[in-house]
């Protein structure tokens, strides 16, 4: 069984960029994943915050894909900013991520060229008419 993390944005964002091979500079704000022992487990970054509009949000680890762990993302971007969407960016080379990304109701969107120095990214989206089949299924607001 895995907690929230809230409050430690600074601990969170140093793990997840670590993990990710991108640091983060402020402002930003993080949710870390953590276990019954808490030990962290995964993490969320939001950054590029454009109030009612849009999030960015970066996420690394196993606990990160969790079910509970995505609806309380969503629950975040979507109720409480009140975003009308959200944007993830990825290694090309990150094939879990690539097959994740459409299951967790993820759009692809294109490649963004050298966005990890020599490694391209790719560019996914969630907006707020997306999340209607989720809704109920994910127990969403």
């Amino acid at each position: 069984m895995s907690s929230m993390l809230f409050g430690h944005d600074e601990v969170v964002a140093e793990w997840v960029g670590r993990k990710v091979g991108k640091p983060f500079q402020p402002p930003f704000t993080a949710i870390g994943v953590i276990d019954q022992d808490g030990t962290l487990r995964g993490g969320f970054v939001f950054n590029n915050h454009q109030e009612g509009a849009a999030i960015e949000v970066s996420l690394a680890g196993p606990a990160s894909i969790s079910r509970g762990a995505w609806r309380g993302v969503l629950s975040y971007v979507f109720d409480q900013l009140g975003c009308k969407r959200l944007s993830m960016h990825t290694r090309k080379s990150n094939k879990a991520v690539r097959k994740l990304a459409p299951r967790l109701g993820l759009h692809f969107e294109g490649v963004a060229r050298c966005l990890y120095g020599d490694e391209d990214g790719l560019c996914y989206s969630l907006t707020a008419n997306d999340l209607a089949p989720f809704r109920s299924r994910w127990k969403l607001g």
